[in-house]
C-alpha cells in the first residue's frame, strides 16, 4: 500500500493532468453529441391568410425531436394558410387547411365583413353570424351558432372569414349576404 502512496505521490501532476484530459474529452463529447432530429417543413417567407401553398413557399428544415411539432402527413402544396405566417413558422393541421376536407354533414361558407371584425377572430375560433339589416341597427338575425371559423382571407371587398357551417346555415348566409351586412361575434356556447 506504501508503494502505491508514493507512485500516486511522485507522478501526482502527471495523473492529475491525464484525469483533468479525460474530464474535458468526456464533457465534450456529451456537448457536442447531436440528438435525434425530425425534418419538418416550414413557411420559407411570410405568408398571408388565406394564401394557397405552392412550392416556393415551403423549405424543410431540421429541427430536434423534442422540438418537433404534429404536422400534417400528407402533401401540404396546394393547400390553404387559415392564418397569417411568419417565415420559419412550421405547418401545422391547425394552420394549414384543405377546405374540402370538413366535419361530415358541414359545408365551408364565406363571410363577408370589415376587417375590424375579422382581427377579432381566429381559426379555430367558435363565432356566431348574425345579419344586421342597413338602416335598422336593433333588427338583427342569428344565421349561424358556434360555427367554427377555418380561414380568413384578405380582400378588396373585405375580409372573408371561411367558417365550417351546416348546409342550411351557410344557404341563410349567402342569402342574407345579399341583402345586408354580416357580422360575428365570439360564441358563448
Amino acid at each position: 500500500m506504501e508503494r502505491l502512496s508514493r507512485l500516486i505521490a511522485d507522478h501526482r501532476r502527471s495523473l492529475c493532468a491525464v484525469l483533468t484530459g479525460l474530464a474535458v474529452l468526456f464533457a465534450l463529447a456529451a456537448l457536442t453529441e447531436s440528438p435525434a432530429t425530425t425534418r419538418v417543413e416550414v413557411a420559407a417567407h411570410d405568408l398571408p391568410s388565406g394564401h394557397r401553398l405552392a412550392a416556393d413557399d415551403i423549405r424543410v428544415i431540421e429541427v430536434p425531436d423534442d422540438a418537433a411539432v404534429a404536422h400534417p402527413a400528407e402533401e401540404i402544396a396546394g393547400r390553404q394558410v387559415a392564418g397569417p405566417m411568419r417565415a420559419g413558422e412550421p405547418f401545422t393541421d391547425r394552420r394549414v387547411i384543405d377546405p374540402r376536407s370538413l366535419d361530415e354533414g358541414t359545408v365551408l361558407a364565406s363571410v363577408v365583413v370589415e376587417p375590424e371584425v375579422a382581427a377579432l377572430v381566429r381559426p379555430g375560433d367558435r363565432v356566431d353570424v348574425l345579419a344586421i339589416a342597413d338602416g335598422a341597427d336593433d333588427d338583427e338575425l342569428t344565421l349561424a351558432t358556434a360555427a367554427s371559423v377555418v380561414l380568413i382571407e384578405e380582400g378588396d371587398a373585405g375580409t372573408a372569414v371561411g367558417i365550417q357551417a351546416a348546409p342550411e346555415a351557410a344557404a341563410a348566409i349567402a342569402r342574407a349576404a345579399l341583402v345586408g351586412r354580416l357580422t360575428l361575434v365570439h360564441s358563448l356556447e
